[in-house]
């Protein structure tokens, strides 16, 4: 028996752990230390080249760090705390103005960055031990302060404690930080060429740390301060600065690190969120539909075909962003620093497209459930003919909204009530005359009645609405004393479904264009005219998406339901978005031309070989084309990297004897030998002869 088997745990725990690769006493190099992490089977790494040449240079006055190839079991569970923020902060949050999505973004921009940089340690210098474990706690605490914060986050209505908060966490947050850089700078102190930028990044962090603290003591009760603009900028900002620096820096470089391991597994990450509030819009259609009305048997095929464009549009995303995904080792550290940074806006603009998604889809069943409120009240009130009573015409009417009320709770049930009553009295003060007259457009009596039918469909409106989790933006609430005010909160949140449609259309091409632009940084070659061109039609069609805003841009015009403005509020809103980003996966995955569009390349040019499994096979290497080997060699010296892939290698370039390169058979061997016999025989045959004669 062992120590180690007499621990109670699966392995020991370190008071305090490092990644630092120590040099041998005895001689030049690194001592290699063993990781549990698993690897990924491919080619030697540009990082591990450079690594190799910097430890040439002397290993001893740079420090090596080691590199782990996948996310770490505490990294992993510190991202369940993001998600778990982004859902509270998305179910609470309703974007129901331009304030509010300003705020959205805001928060969006402050959880973001602040994940960013914690990971930024975590990929690079963080080692299992009491000290990260505590550390880790810390930052655990943070996220749990976001998630307090989230559900009241406005920067136009601040709640001083709530805004004072925030800006300790984010102190705290950076605090910590700063003293596990400093940890590491103090590692390494030794050497000659790291500790200087490692002790400058953990100032940065310090300085960060103590102008979030300083912005704490700038609220005040009753006031509203801008200086939380500060936090959007000091994310930013040292997100930039920590990028900037792992360039001018090898002990800060992230060759070799899982960071896009970790990138990627957010966008997972954001996926899911958008598939759990796609859920959760499929529940409400749910108890809209067959909950309340037992007799209902199907959706109609608007609603399935929403639903399958939602689900389909999420997967589309998921499958472009992975198949444009390139090895991450093959960028260099300016393109890694670049795709990094892409990520911010790029999540962002996905969340926003998420949401649109549901929004899309909850407001096709709202236009359905408003349109049945509408015809039952005409149809009723067609009903009407001249021998009615007002007091006749306020049952039939009332026997209508009244039970409808009663299935779609509005918000405010007194109120509601109240304005209801207050409309069929009017109604009912009609005189009897009126049914049986024809008065004329202008009359006041047919005006006023006209008014008060509007009203009370409306008030149906609004409850369908509610019912939805949709509701009026406060201003509109707060007027609920007022005449017709019902009206009111119908068009606002009309005006509502515009913003969403703005900003669902323009993150559509947003995202479009981003996962554009981070494959284009990712795919170092083979860029071919052809698939220029493909690239090329996937920037057109972000573009257009962006451009289908303008249908919407003119508020005033959508509510006159002007022809030019069909489009908005039509079924085919959000099949348009999947249908789009169906085509771009299509074109993704056309095959290549042979000959068609190559330009100076060739299929052979950066199309990998297998390897050959048996002799012959090697024989049928030799075939390949000189041209085509020194093509890809250039591209590889170019690039700086080779294939990943584990049972492929570049063509071989034939320079040797291909029967050399096969073992001989025994057949073969006793023929040389017997060769060999006969010619030891024959020289010295020859020699007795050449003696002979010189006697």
């Amino acid at each position: 028996m062992t120590l180690h088997d007499l621990d109670y745990a699966g392995r020991r725990l370190q008071l305090v752990g490092s990644r630092v690769v120590e040099p041998e006493k005895s001689g030049p190099g690194s001592r290699v230390i063993p990781t549990h992490q698993h690897h990924h089977h491919h080619s030697r790494t540009h990082s591990e080249e450079f690594e190799d040449s910097n430890s040439e240079k002397g290993s001893r006055d740079t420090p090596k760090f080691l590199k782990t190839e996948a996310a770490s079991n505490f990294e992993l569970f510190y991202d369940l705390w993001f998600v778990a923020n982004l859902n509270t902060f998305t179910s609470i949050h309703d974007i129901s103005d331009i304030e509010k999505f300003s705020s959205f973004i805001g928060y969006m921009v402050l959880l973001w960055t602040t994940w960013l940089l914690t990971t930024l340690y975590d990929v690079r210098f963080t080692a299992d031990s009491v000290w990260e474990r505590c550390c880790k706690a810390v930052h655990l605490g943070v996220m749990i302060g976001f998630a307090e914060i989230g559900t009241n986050f406005d920067p136009n209505n601040q709640i001083v404690s709530v805004f004072r908060t925030m800006s300790l966490f984010l102190a705290v947050s950076r605090l910590v930080l700063f003293l596990q850089y400093g940890l590491v700078a103090f590692q390494i102190r030794k050497y000659a060429d790291g500790p200087r930028p490692m002790f400058f990044t953990a100032f940065l962090h310090l300085c960060a740390a103590a102008i979030y603290f300083g912005v704490s003591f700038r609220y005040d009760l009753g006031k509203s301060s801008r200086v939380f603009l500060v936090w959007y900028i000091g994310g930013v900002v040292e997100m930039s600065l920590h990028l900037s620096l792992s360039q001018l820096s090898h002990v800060l470089t992230f060759l070799g690190t899982h960071l896009g391991e970790r990138l990627n597994l957010l966008t997972l990450v954001i996926l899911g969120e958008g598939c759990i509030i796609l859920a959760k819009s499929i529940t409400l259609l749910v108890k809209d539909t067959f909950v309340k009305n037992a007799s209902y048997t199907m959706w109609s095929g608007t609603l399935i075909g929403l639903v399958t464009a939602g689900t389909a549009l999420i997967y589309i995303i998921f499958q472009l962003y992975f198949d444009w995904m390139h090895d991450e080792h093959s960028m260099s550290k300016r393109h890694q620093v670049w795709w990094t940074s892409l990520h911010l806006p790029f999540h962002i603009a996905l969340v926003l497209l998420l949401e649109g998604t549901s929004q899309f889809v909850v407001w096709a069943r709202i236009i359905e459930s408003t349109n049945a409120a509408i015809a039952k009240v005409l149809e009723t009130v067609s009903k009407i003919t001249d021998d009615y009573t007002s007091e006749e015409v306020v049952d039939l009417i009332g026997g209508v909204v009244k039970p409808f009320l009663k299935q779609y709770q509005p918000v405010d049930v007194l109120e509601t009530w109240k304005s209801v009553n207050e409309t069929l009295e009017h109604i009912a003060d009609i005189p009897d005359s009126f049914w049986s007259s024809d008065p004329a457009p202008d009359d006041p009596t047919l005006v006023h009645y006209e008014s008060d039918l509007v009203d009370l469909i409306n008030t149906m409106i609004n409850a369908v609405y509610n019912a939805f989790g949709i509701e009026a933006p406060e201003s509109v609430e707060n007027s609920t004393q007022s005449e017709h005010w019902q009206s009111r909160a119908a068009v606002a949140t009309v005006s509502r479904f515009i913003l969403v449609y703005l900003y669902a259309f323009a993150c559509a091409g947003i995202v479009l264009l981003f996962l554009t632009i981070m494959h284009v940084i990712s795919k170092r070659k083979g860029w071919s005219p052809f698939n220029i061109f493909r690239t090329a039609i996937c920037i057109c069609i972000s573009v257009i998406l962006a451009l289908l805003t303008i249908i919407a841009a003119n508020k005033d015009a959508v509510l006159r339901q002007e022809a030019r403005t069909a489009f908005f509020a039509s079924p085919w809103m959000l099949p348009t978005i999947a249908i789009s980003y169906f085509l771009v996966l299509v074109m993704t995955h056309l095959p290549h031309p042979s000959g068609f569009c190559m330009g100076n390349f060739r299929r052979g040019a950066y199309k990998e070989v297998e390897v050959a499994r048996d002799p012959k096979e090697s024989h049928a290497l030799t075939a390949m084309s000189r041209k085509n080997q020194r093509i890809a060699d250039f591209e590889d010296r170019r690039t700086g990297y080779s294939s990943g892939y584990p049972d492929t290698i570049s063509p071989p370039r034939p320079g040797y004897d291909e029967h050399a390169a096969m073992p001989p058979s025994g057949s073969e061997r006793r023929s040389t030998r017997s060769r060999d016999t006969r010619s030891r025989d024959r020289r010295s045959r020859d020699t007795g002869s050449r003696s002979q004669r010189r006697r």
